[in-house]
């Protein structure tokens, strides 16, 4: 027997101790992992639902244009990786910037940032470092959410001004109508020594619940296909605690508290993430049925806190410069949602959102910690309306209108070197920026076929974000090095995209199938450069999805999906940067009884179309990217309907590859790490899975 069969054999003896003893577990190696970086290691939903036994999704069904929604505690193949940005991979049009094993960078057609809306648990949420080592997805655990919901392009305004779309990781916890309880375990285990696991209990009654949700990840360095060590391990540990007050069916007053601390090794840069401390309070209240108009009042009050130290100590040799960094970022924000129904054919929504902003910074050399420093405050108001209408029985009109105002206070940030010498001295100023963005759809269901045809019109404006702002200012307005140019005078204008959407969809018994087009035009695109942080360029992009599912017989099920996305800098006449190329995955599924095989085949063409050394703030163009193949098989067995036992190999041939969008800057000699690079993705990857529900 091999060692990865031999520890997949000793996972499955553990299963009953493994949700208990993970912490401590991961706890000791992330110690020795810290040691064992001195020495080089050795070469080594809606979805589609034809069956009532499909146990493990390989694919989505699009039952509403430009919406998808899938359930995130389903298995995935490939399996994802721990955090909302593996998860979001395995949807066509995605594509994650890899910067170690956890806090990869999501984009989706060609677009990551703050151009995707990621909204968690009702409100919206950014990550601390201002090299994004953690972006909104590394805090999102996806077993933990009921839902997951994908709106692509701005043809949506709920949320927030969506140049490229909206992510919404939600989590319900269904009501009692006794005195029950209820909840699941789920443990994996995998190469690498990644060991996840989940705790989910709710204990109730008629008028109200109590929930607790504990997580464990853990996984040391992963090895490409050519046995090379990269720099990847991470650990994490969260807690949630909810309480639910339901007095009537019509009431939900809810209070909820989520707690996580975590590390992880990275790469691509010059430090990794030591320290990630996330706290985060949630208040929710909920409404329904105020009156023949009032459908639903929703009022949401959010608040975070996330400490995260990023070193070059820590978690690797240090060499002669042991510098660190603590980040802080403490964020407030309120929303407030009324649903209305006018009449069987008319609803709308009508919103508001405030939210608040504040970054800290510290030294946090070997040598020197420093006190927190203010350097950023961001403070935003939206209002929104949104309205629709259906014109005949079988056609229909959406549309929506957002304002956004931003106010943005830069303070006099210093920050000192190891050694104590001043090092950046950058000059205050604040900045306000406007936003109006909006959209309409069109959308016909044919008279004798499951067939919608839609064609949408989206507009959407947004200005620089933190990382955008903070990288231009620390260019232009450091007076340690005579540069006193004031932040307002070198922010990148705001950027404005103007999108068509067209498709279909068919939906039926057997089959589902839908094609996505769409052509966008962004005036003032916000570019990474070279030198000099950002500026603005005019872009386009244009491309499509298209998937194809089709149950063939009773226990086969064959599946093809295809995306591609072309993006031109229209300024300087050269390619944008960070598009991933033409990708195509084929899915065949056999079921029977209580036992189902998938295969999952991931073609990736070949990307030359690069622009070197510019980018986003998600990645960087470093070069040209060949072609691959990625094959996965997975095994699922339910014994009966609560327990699934579900056993897969990823990327079976072992091949060695990289993805196009890809951030590596920095060289790390004593990890044998050079600058501007592509990180290799993992090599083949062996996992089990086991999920009990009661």
């Amino acid at each position: 027997m091999t060692r990865p069969l031999r520890r997949l054999a000793l996972l499955c003896m553990a299963f009953s101790t493994a949700c208990f003893g993970a912490h401590a577990y991961a706890a000791q190696t992330m110690s020795a992992d810290m040691h064992d970086t001195m020495t080089p290691a050795p070469a080594g939903e809606d979805m589609y639902e034809f069956t009532l036994d499909e146990v493990i999704v390989t694919g989505y069904r699009t039952a509403t244009p430009l919406t998808l929604s899938t359930d995130p505690q389903r298995p995935r193949q490939p399996i994802p990786a721990a955090d909302g940005a593996g998860y979001l991979k395995t949807i066509p049009g995605f594509s994650v910037v890899r910067k170690g094993g956890l806090g990869g960078d999501p984009m989706m057609r060609g677009m990551g940032g703050s151009r995707m809306v990621m909204d968690m648990n009702g409100g919206g949420m950014s990550g601390g470092c201002p090299n994004r080592m953690d972006p909104t997805a590394t805090y999102a655990f996806p077993e933990t959410f009921s839902r997951i919901i994908v709106n692509k392009g701005p043809q949506s305004v709920r949320y927030g001004a969506s140049v490229a779309g909206s992510v919404i990781f939600e989590r319900e916890t269904e009501r009692f109508e006794k005195p029950a309880m209820r909840g699941s375990i789920s443990v994996l285990g995998a190469s690498s020594h990644r060991f996840d696991d989940l705790v989910d209990v709710t204990a109730g009654g008629k008028e109200g619940y109590t929930r607790i949700i504990q997580t464990r990840n853990y996984a040391r360095d992963y090895a490409d296909g050519s046995g090379r060590r990269i720099h990847s391990g991470y650990g994490r540990h969260s807690l949630t605690g909810i309480v639910g007050l339901t007095p009537d069916p019509d009431t939900l007053f809810e209070v909820s508290y989520d707690r996580s601390r975590g590390w992880a090794k990275y790469a691509h840069g010059m430090m990794d993430g030591s320290q990630f401390d996330r706290d985060s309070y949630a208040v929710k209240f909920e409404r329904a049925h105020l009156s023949p108009v009032v459908e639903k009042l929703t009022l949401n009050f959010n608040h975070d806190t996330i400490d995260h130290i990023m070193d070059n100590y820590t978690l690797r040799p240090a060499g002669m410069r042991a510098m660190g960094t603590d980040v802080k970022r403490v964020q407030y924000g309120v929303r407030a949602v009324t649903d209305l129904r006018f009449s069987p054919q008319t609803t709308a929504a009508v919103g508001i959102d405030l939210r608040r902003d504040a970054h800290y910074f510290a030294e946090a050399h070997k040598r020197l910690k420093g006190a927190f420093n203010n350097d950023m405050d961001i403070g935003t108001f939206g209002i929104f309306l949104e309205y629709n209408r259906d014109l005949t029985e079988r056609s229909r009109l959406l549309t929506g209108l957002r304002y956004d105002r931003t106010e943005t206070d830069y303070h006099n940030a210093r920050f000192r070197n190891g050694m104590g010498t001043l090092t950046r001295n950058l000059v205050p100023g604040s900045a306000s920026d406007h936003a109006v963005s909006g959209f309409v759809r069109w959308e016909r269901t044919a008279e004798k076929r499951p067939l919608t045809f839609y064609v949408g019109l989206g507009h959407a404006e947004r200005p620089a974000d933190y990382w955008e702002a903070y990288h231009t200012w620390a260019a232009h307005s450091n007076r340690v090095s005579g540069q006193t140019a004031a932040p307002n005078a070198t922010r990148p204008a705001k950027e404005r995209n103007t999108q068509l959407d067209l498709g279909w969809v068919y939906t039926d018994e057997t089959t589902n199938a839908n094609l996505s087009l769409y052509y966008a035009h962004v005036d003032d695109f916000i570019l990474r450069k070279p030198v000099g942080g950002f500026g603005n360029v005019d872009a386009r992009l244009y491309g499509f999805e298209a998937e194809y599912t089709r149950a063939v017989s009773p226990r086969w099920t064959l599946g093809a999906s295809l995306a591609y996305t072309r993006g031109d800098d229209r300024t300087n006449s050269a390619a944008l940067p960070q598009i991933a190329p033409l990708e195509a995955n084929l899915t065949a599924k056999y079921s029977h009884k209580k036992l189902e095989t998938n295969a999952v085949w991931r073609l990736v063409s070949h990307q030359n179309r690069y622009h070197r050394g510019y980018g986003s703030v998600t990645g960087t163009d470093y070069g040209p990217t060949g072609g691959f193949g990625i094959l996965s098989l997975s095994l699922a067995y339910r014994p009966d309907e609560n327990l699934t036992f579900s056993l897969g190999v990823d990327n079976l041939l072992n091949k060695t590859y990289a993805e196009f969008v890809n951030y590596s800057e920095a060289a790390i000699p004593a990890l044998g790490i050079s600058a501007g690079g592509h990180i290799t993705e993992p090599g083949r990857t062996i996992w089990f899975k086991s999920n009990y529900s009661f």
